[in-house]
């Protein structure tokens, strides 16, 4: 790889294949967190509860964490942009057979499949998103591909939203194919032939987690997106609940939640750079939970909600591009490992809050999840402070 970062020109312009790969994680990025948005349609056409179709979500999270991993281990010889269209080309037809689906179990199968191909392009579309820029720039690219997550939330979830709710749910997965599908003559252009790397095994991935600040930093990850996704995986039922608010409203919401998401990201790539990490994302971590106590209480008019969902979002992405610089710079020997496991960390995360929040709008109220998710939120700022005062002989340098 190294070569092939040498032959990167030092231009201040961001290549086009970082804005490719921060498209495709747009795709990855919707084909799983639109399920929120249709949570209701796939229980009714499949005969389940919310919280037995919210498994669509957790466990596809869950898949991804354990398989990203394993996956990035077993394909480390394989160059990356081979590795890349062959994960595209499993993604696409893993969301046709979700199209197809006559059963919920084929749908959840076929949602597995898809979490795998997802995990692999998500981690070398940042590890190449990297290798597209100088060292000084690494921050705002993982900035932008963590942008094209956000992009998904902004258009992605709001706009499947709608249209499920007007041409069906199939409609989504059989689009999210075609655009993946579409993009893969674009990767062969524009990516560069980047060589593959000898495969971490896993029990050296094992040591890399266990260093002291390495895995505090892991944990913040996860109970970050425990405490998100406690909430987030039923924003829907918890919006209709507290206010009553149509579909075509509650999509409007979380199209103005995305557009924090963009200033989210764009916070955090730019923080990444200047800032010294990780008390920069404790902080961040600090303004999430805050802002998902304060949502109850947002609910008291639409005006008041909306710029209480913008604050959450902000202060949900700032953190990612932050922490992804920061494992990268603690070893940049091991980049594949610790983008792999932070991915891993994320995806845990979700498939815990998936859990947890199915747990709660089955047996409890849906008005306390923005609560329970903030005191989870508030546990992953702690680990964050806690690393930042380890000791120094303690880091992975």
């Amino acid at each position: 790889m190294t070569e092939a970062v040498a032959a990167v020109p030092d231009r201040d312009r961001i290549a086009p294949g970082v804005w490719l790969l921060a498209g495709l994680a747009f795709v990855v990025g919707t084909v799983e967190l639109v399920v929120a948005g249709i949570l209701d349609q796939l229980a009714q056409t499949f005969a389940v509860s919310q919280g037995q179709a919210g498994l669509l979500m957790s466990l596809y999270a869950l898949v991804y964490a354990l398989m990203g991993p394993v996956l990035i281990y077993l394909s480390a010889s394989v160059r990356r942009r081979r590795l890349l269209l062959g994960a595209l080309l499993v993604f696409v037809g893993a969301n046709l057979a979700g199209a197809a689906a006559g059963s919920f179990t084929w749908l959840l199968l076929s949602r597995l499949l898809v979490a795998a191909s997802a995990s692999v392009t998500v981690v070398v579309a940042i590890t190449v998103a990297v290798a597209l820029v100088p060292s000084n720039r690494s921050g705002q690219a993982i900035g932008l591909v963590f942008a094209g997550i956000v992009a998904s939330l902004v258009l992605g979830v709001p706009l499947g939203t709608l249209i499920g709710e007007y041409w069906g749910w199939r409609s989504l997965f059989l689009l999210l194919a075609g655009l993946a599908l579409l993009s893969m003559p674009l990767a062969s252009r524009w990516l560069p032939d980047l060589p593959g790397a000898p495969g971490i095994a896993p029990s050296r991935q094992w040591a890399e987690l266990v260093q002291g600040k390495v895995f505090l930093v892991h944990a913040a990850s996860m109970l970050q997106m425990t405490g998100q996704f406690t909430l987030y995986t039923y924003i829907v039922p918890f919006l209709v609940r507290s206010m009553g608010l149509s579909k075509t409203v509650i999509s409007l919401v979380l199209l103005v939640y995305g557009i924090g998401g963009i200033l989210g990201a764009v916070v955090g790539g730019r923080a990444a750079d200047r800032w010294p990490p990780p008390h920069t994302f404790v902080v961040f971590l600090v303004l999430h939970a805050l802002a998902m106590s304060v949502l109850p209480l947002a609910t008291v008019s639409l005006w008041v909600l909306l710029v209480a969902v913008v604050a959450w979002c902000i202060f949900n992405m700032a953190p990612g591009p932050v922490i992804q610089k920061y494992l990268v710079g603690l070893n940049p020997n091991t980049v594949a490992v610790q983008v792999s496991l932070n991915t891993s960390a994320i995806q845990l995360g979700v498939a815990l809050g998936a859990f947890l929040g199915a747990g709660l709008v089955d047996h409890f109220s849906v008005q306390a999840l923005p609560w329970v998710g903030a005191a989870l939120v508030l546990g992953g700022a702690g680990c964050g402070w806690w690393s930042a005062w380890l000791p120094k002989t303690q880091e992975n340098d």
